[in-house]
């Protein structure tokens, strides 16, 4: 919905005259979150053709939200039907304009910059909702649960900044002065929403600092002008729409475009040469987005950004919630927080550090493991370091598919899952669109548990039945290959007291096709295949993009056909080009 007069904020200085100061500042912080205006006052007014799931308001879902529920499980292969949203100048179809809720994560991260001191509250909000697998959603929501949770983390983060206050808002007063709360303000609300702050919302937050700072100090106020600004839309949404939201197609602002370009790099607000870029009005040339991109990706912020993308494209970020049955697994428990530092290292070092195309993270024949996981990996050998490098050319096993928390996360607590391994391969990796069982109305029915068989044997049940056969031909194929590596990677030869059997053969059609003897064989196929370079081509625009859109990712795909081969398998070139594009700037009305 749009106020367009934000009439729900004009008598507030009354209101809160005559209310206690936490209160006040309550009944604020809701206004602006149901209004939703991106500013206090004065804020670009969202177009009514823009309302709706992009604006994330309390008890509204949207499209996105749907988005989101269909892709969270799966890895989200399949995509909107379209945007129907306007052409970018260059003719690639253009997202919609939209306000976007800061992930938990990026909370974090932009109170962390606000404040300059540490956030992880973020951490304990309700989980973000997900696209395509991906927490960077505008179907975001703001409900009832997450308002308090906001809340509670607004005034926990105020309350540790008000010692600072003589730093943060030094006054010539040694009382303070409601002039030196104006000047804080000023430059505080710049920050908060990354963005010049107006004369009217100056305004707004110094009628709060009135209230509360009456009757108690200078610092009381200044705390609650900080509650108050990390619970603004202001601070919360970032913005995507143009200086005339409500023209059918828009260009982002420069400092609408800085805060994309931060947020999508580094997973924060823009930094000081970012916002001197947009203050310059240097960053609606092509170039000049390209040069700040390249900057950005040689920062720490970065690779944090890229592992978090790698990591939840292919669901591995579950690995920390993953629990398996000690009597089954007892080493688990032990290795698992290696499991995700190594998928950490080794994601930042493929894709980030040495900028490697997307084949190497699919069959690299090394890890970064601590000693003890690496052990595990060459079956009790002491594991042997070049460069920090532990070499798998001993043992069959390669890329991050082989690696611990893939095969974890996609295993049952007592055992292997072929169909868990197939599907993740079919839809993460090779962007297969597999219809799930529900939407065929077939009821899943587990096979037997039996301990004188093996799990392949006990799958063999869907090749004799036709109404899975068509499907699971091709995912337990693959799922097969992973035989070999137990529920939480270990190499295995036998399994019930009978040998296991990871060879196996597809024959569906795609170019990574063949007769494999494991998943080592499986990862180097994939590796070379033309399905893995066009899939993570699309899981990055999906990424990129906060949502899926079918048209829009289209239009992306044929720009990455337009680049060369050496730059299609890549993060940052991909990343770049996106960014360099007119479509990264424009935007079309919401449907």
């Amino acid at each position: 919905m749009s106020y367009p007069n934000s009439t729900v904020f004009r008598d507030l200085p009354v209101r809160c005259e005559r209310w206690l100061a936490p209160t006040c500042v309550a009944v604020l912080v809701c206004a602006l979150l149901v209004a939703c205006e991106g500013a206090i006052d004065e804020g670009p007014q969202l177009h009514p053709a823009a309302a709706g799931s992009s604006s994330g308001g309390a008890g509204a879902s949207g499209a996105g939200a749907s988005n989101a529920a269909s892709g969270a499980g799966t890895g989200g292969s399949s995509v909107a039907a379209g945007s129907g949203a306007a052409s970018a100048s260059d003719g690639s179809a253009s997202l919609p304009a939209r306000l976007r809720r800061l992930t938990n994560a990026e909370f974090d991260t932009s109170a962390t910059a606000l404040l300059g001191m540490q956030s992880t509250f973020g951490a304990s909000f309700t989980p973000d909702t997900r696209q395509a697998g991906f927490t960077r959603n505008d179907a975001q929501r703001v409900d009832p649960v997450f308002v308090t949770q906001l809340n509670d983390a607004a005034q926990k983060l105020a309350a540790m900044a008000k010692p600072m206050v003589k730093t943060i808002a030094p006054c010539a007063d040694a009382a303070g002065s409601e002039s030196c709360a104006r000047t804080f303000i000023a430059g505080f609300a710049q920050r908060a929403y990354r963005r010049p702050a107006t004369t009217r919302e100056v305004d707004a937050l110094v009628a709060v600092y009135r209230v509360g700072s009456e009757g108690s100090a200078y610092a009381d106020g200044i705390e609650t002008v900080i509650s108050a600004v990390l619970q603004s839309p202001g601070f919360i949404y970032t913005t995507e729409l143009g200086p005339q939201p409500s023209a059918a197609r828009a260009k982002l602002t420069d400092y609408e475009t800085a805060s994309a370009i931060a947020y999508l790099l580094t997973g924060a607000p823009p930094d000081d040469a970012l916002l001197e870029a947009a203050a310059a009005g240097t960053l609606a040339m092509p170039d000049t987005r390209r040069s700040q991109a390249r900057r950005l990706l040689a920062t720490e912020a970065a690779s944090t950004q890229v592992v978090r993308m790698v990591h939840e494209w292919l669901g591995i970020d579950r690995i920390t919630e993953t629990a398996k049955d000690s009597n089954v697994y007892p080493e688990f428990a032990g290795l698992r927080d290696a499991m995700k530092h190594e998928a950490d290292a080794f994601v930042s070092e493929v894709m980030w550090k040495s900028g490697s195309d997307v084949r190497e993270l699919i069959a690299a024949d090394w890890t970064p493991a601590e000693d003890n996981l690496a052990r595990m990996y060459l079956n009790g050998q002491a594991p042997a370091r070049d460069a920090g490098h532990v070499s798998l050319t001993s043992v069959r096993r390669r890329g991050i598919l082989n690696q611990g928390a893939f095969l974890s996360v996609y295993a049952h607590a007592t055992e292997t899952a072929p169909v868990l391994r197939g599907v993740a391969v079919l839809r993460r990796v090779a962007c297969v669109d597999i219809a799930s069982p529900t939407s065929l109305n077939i009821n899943v029915v587990p096979p037997v548990p039996d301990l004188s068989k093996t799990t392949r044997e006990r799958f063999a049940v869907h090749s004799a039945d036709p109404a899975c056969k068509s499907c699971h031909g091709s995912i337990d194929a693959l799922g097969f290959s992973f035989e070999a590596l137990d529920g939480m990677g270990r190499e295995r030869q036998m399994e019930n007291n009978r040998p296991v059997d990871s060879t196996t053969m597809l024959s569906a059609g795609y170019s990574f096709d063949g007769s494999y003897s494991d998943s080592t064989d499986l990862a180097l196929k994939l590796a070379d295949s033309k399905e893995l370079q066009a899939c993570f081509a699309r899981q990055l625009f999906r990424f990129a993009a906060a949502r899926s859109d079918a048209e829009a990712e289209s239009s992306f795909m044929t720009q990455v056909a337009a680049l060369p081969d050496g730059a299609r398998g890549k993060f940052a070139e991909l990343i770049v080009a996106f960014i360099g594009s007119d479509a990264f700037v424009q935007r079309g009305a919401n449907p």
